[in-house]
């Protein structure tokens, strides 16, 4: 199982790519899934692992009578796209993704537990600059963590 952590400022290149951090490589396989965060604007790039476990979660949906979940599979499954890690570690960035997350050429690769997220590098700051100071322990509260 991988933990992602930290954060890692990136360049989208001129064909839409972004070369992950040597210390990324080595925990994934060659294909990453990424997809629109369902939440904020940004990207969920998730190595091949855990999009399985991801999918198996999702599997168990009532899509066959639940408007909610069907919808949410399809836009969840029908956003995402499988990309290719180069040599180089290079991972190409669909134009339509890149477009919904209003990335331009400088990014965030940002660590999140079992997934990274890819922000445009202004909104992850103003997203950052946007949390109170209190978030960190109404969020330990909140959800009952013992860190």
């Amino acid at each position: 199982m991988v933990n992602f952590v930290d954060e890692y400022p990136r360049q989208l290149d001129e064909r839409g790519r972004i070369i992950l951090p040597a210390k990324i490589r080595e925990e994934i396989s060659d294909t990453v899934y990424i997809t629109q965060s369902p939440s904020d604007r940004c990207l969920h790039l998730y190595p091949e692992e855990e999009w399985n476990k991801v999918s198996q979660t999702v599997k168990q949906l009532p899509t066959a009578t639940d408007k909610n979940a069907a919808a949410f599979v399809r836009l969840f499954f029908g956003k995402a796209t499988s990309a290719q890690v180069d040599k180089q570690g290079r991972v190409p960035i669909a134009k339509r993704l890149i477009e919904y997350a209003n990335l331009s050429r400088d990014v965030v690769l940002v660590g999140a537990n079992t997934r990274l997220e890819l922000w445009d590098a202004e909104a992850w700051n103003d997203y950052q600059n946007s949390l109170s100071e209190d978030f960190m322990i109404e969020g330990i509260l909140k959800y009952g963590l013992s860190i």
